[in-house]
């Protein structure tokens, strides 16, 4: 059996580091009104801590069809049952969105014994893997280079780790208009734009990260025409399985909703954009280049954004295969759970914040017209 837990302040906490952290109250109220979502994928027999019962319950009996079997326990309610025995601990398996120190201690706090939780300095490396640096340092470069090789002028992307203002101004003199972003952040609070010279704001910004974290990393800006993503798991014995495409939508570099449809639907849109042959490569390369890479390091989730660029003088649109790496599960991962049948209609998932709470809404459209989906999204 397992253990399911939502913690949607993830990204806060790996940003944090090993400074006290106190989760903001956007996460809190997150985590109230959505710890349901792994009932989503979860299999009969399995556990998902949820912040209060009754409320998780009644949101769980929307989506029709889901959670059948799992249960919804709160920290006391868990506590109660390892302690008398009615769970062995040592006998449950853990997932939660993503692996933080945070999570492992409110898990030890409800009686998880500590023998079946990761050892700190396992965090430690996701936390490091799960950084910008890593990504520009270990993984970028290599996949850019492969993919090219296989598909020439196909494939774009770069990314500098600057480690002092000096570094930042060199390199601004030669790239102009770029993105500079936090080694780690949430919800794309962590970039910011520069055209050939930083404001007073966002160099300030700059040197404040660079002091605190250590680092930035900059990138050059890349003329956005479709956001997309591949979605992974890495299994016990380190291999990468690619599990499908995520079609999704931003707004403000905040992440706005899913499509949900099948794998040769995603496909089929994605495909008046690039070839087919193409995507299969990417998600190929990437599988092989991270088994390599995690193995003994990260078991779990993963999710890659990549986006579809138009650059002046390529007569095709070319492909950033990874502008994220997301050591964790997506929305990616919860719209794959979500994902109808060839005979069901295709969906639109929403996370939206209404009425003072927030909600997974599913539309349903009724004329299956792909392009007019993600127009709404």
């Amino acid at each position: 059996m397992t253990l399911h837990i939502f913690n949607p302040d993830h990204d806060l906490v790996l940003a944090a580091g090993s400074d006290h952290f106190t989760a903001p109250k956007a996460a809190r109220d997150l985590y109230a009104d959505l710890g349901f979502l792994p009932a989503l994928w979860a299999q009969e027999g399995d556990f998902v801590l949820v912040a209060e019962m009754e409320s998780a319950r009644e949101r769980l009996r929307h989506i029709k069809g889901r959670g059948k079997g799992v249960e919804l326990v709160d920290r006391e309610t868990m506590k109660r049952m390892l302690t008398n025995g009615t769970i062995n601990s040592k006998e449950l398996s853990i997932a939660p969105w993503g692996w933080d120190r945070n999570v492992k201690e409110l898990l030890m706090g409800v009686g998880v014994s500590e023998a079946i939780l990761p050892a700190m300095e396992w965090l430690e490396d996701v936390r490091n893997v799960s950084s910008r640096q890593w990504v520009s340092d270990n993984l970028l470069p290599t996949l850019v280079s492969q993919l090219n090789s296989l598909h020439p002028a196909r494939f774009v992307g770069a990314s500098f780790v600057v480690k002092s203002m000096a570094e930042l101004r060199v390199l601004l003199q030669t790239h102009g208009q770029v993105v500079v972003k936090a080694p780690w952040s949430s919800s794309g609070r962590g970039i910011r734009y520069i055209d050939n010279t930083p404001d007073p704001s966002t160099e300030g910004w700059c040197g404040n990260m660079i002091e605190k974290q250590g680092c930035i990393t900059l990138e050059p800006y890349y003329n956005k025409v479709r956001d997309f993503g591949m979605e992974f798991d890495v299994d016990d014995d380190g291999c990468v399985n690619y599990l499908g495409l995520s079609i999704f939508k931003t707004s403000k570099r905040t992440y706005t909703g899913s499509l949900l449809a099948t794998e040769e639907t995603k496909t089929e849109y994605l495909s008046q954009y690039v070839d087919v042959s193409i995507l299969k490569t990417i998600s190929e390369t990437i599988a092989k280049t991270l088994s390599g890479l995690l193995t003994n390091r990260y078991v779990g989730p993963l999710g890659i954004d990549m986006m579809l660029v138009n650059v002046e003088g390529e007569p095709n649109l070319m492909v950033h295969p990874c502008v994220e790496l997301n050591l964790r599960r997506t929305m990616g991962h919860v719209a794959l759970s979500l994902s109808p049948s060839a005979a069901e209609p295709q969906q639109l998932m929403n996370i939206n914040h209404t009425k003072g709470a927030y909600h997974l809404r599913l539309h349903t459209l009724s004329d299956g017209l792909l392009n007019t989906s993600l127009a709404r999204l």
